[in-house]
């Protein structure tokens, strides 16, 4: 599905993310944990082609046998939103607030799905995340969950072959947040899409991915299924991240 090589991310001469390599197979779901400032976001930031301009990455990141470092914004454009998706921990940043959400989903089926009756789907999309009655409200009219949803939607709109997720219910409270997941959960199955969830909490990769990756300081440095790393973990930092855990308690 993808594969990550090498994959370096700088500020100038600075290196912020060091030869990081991975891969996620057609249907995986693995998980890319470490504390804030590890790297993970602009590990994701890189594969989605979505870096600011003032920095740089360096290495290889094939997806579906397309090297993505190199190709040009207009490609990365016909894939983000169609084989890849990304669902970001601050829903507003990726809802446009003066936009009805109906509206914002079906523009995505539309932008990448032309043939497809945009306003159904998209109101059959917002049914499967549990917000039947949201077509015509605006962002700020939701809560918190429930314009994470609407962001869910928009990201399975076009049944991507890979959906990473960052951070995406750090800001909901237990309740909500076991519900997101579910959706994500979910949705991925429906749609046998590949899943990259970035987090730092255990206890969420515990439920939702196969396969764990640990960073620290811009590097991968512990890898492995889900129960080795979370009961066996061979790393300093791993082991710390668990003692200071609910899992550890658990």
């Amino acid at each position: 599905m993808i594969t990550v090589d090498g994959l370096s991310v700088f500020a100038g001469d600075k290196a912020l993310v060091r030869n990081v390599s991975f891969e996620v197979g057609a249907g995986e779901r693995v998980g890319l944990i470490g504390e804030s400032g590890s790297g993970k976001s602009l590990t994701a930031s890189a594969v989605m082609g979505l870096l600011p301009e003032e920095l740089h990455a360096t290495g290889s990141v094939v997806f579906h046998g397309k090297q993505l470092l190199s190709a040009s914004e207009r490609e990365l454009s016909r894939l983000r939103g169609n084989d890849l998706a990304m669902v970001f921990q601050e829903p507003m940043s990726a809802l446009n607030p003066l936009m009805r959400v109906g509206r914002q989903v079906a523009e995505s089926i539309k932008l990448h799905n032309r043939g497809a009756p945009a306003r159904e789907t998209a109101q059959r999309l917002l049914e499967s995340v549990g917000l039947p009655d949201v077509f015509r409200a605006y962002p700020h009219q939701l809560s918190g969950g429930q314009r994470q949803r609407v962001v869910l939607a928009i990201a399975l709109a076009n049944d991507p072959a890979l959906l990473i997720c960052d951070e995406p219910t750090t800001a909901l409270d237990v309740t909500v947040q076991a519900q997101v997941l579910d959706l994500i959960l979910v949705g991925v199955a429906e749609r046998s899409s590949a899943l990259l969830f970035i987090t730092h909490d255990l206890a969420v990769v515990a439920r939702v991915c196969e396969r764990l990756l640990v960073m620290l300081d811009g590097e991968i440095v512990e890898e492995g299924t889900t129960r080795q790393v979370l009961t066996e973990p061979r790393h300093e930092y791993t082991r710390k991240l668990l003692a200071a855990s609910d899992l550890e308690a658990a």
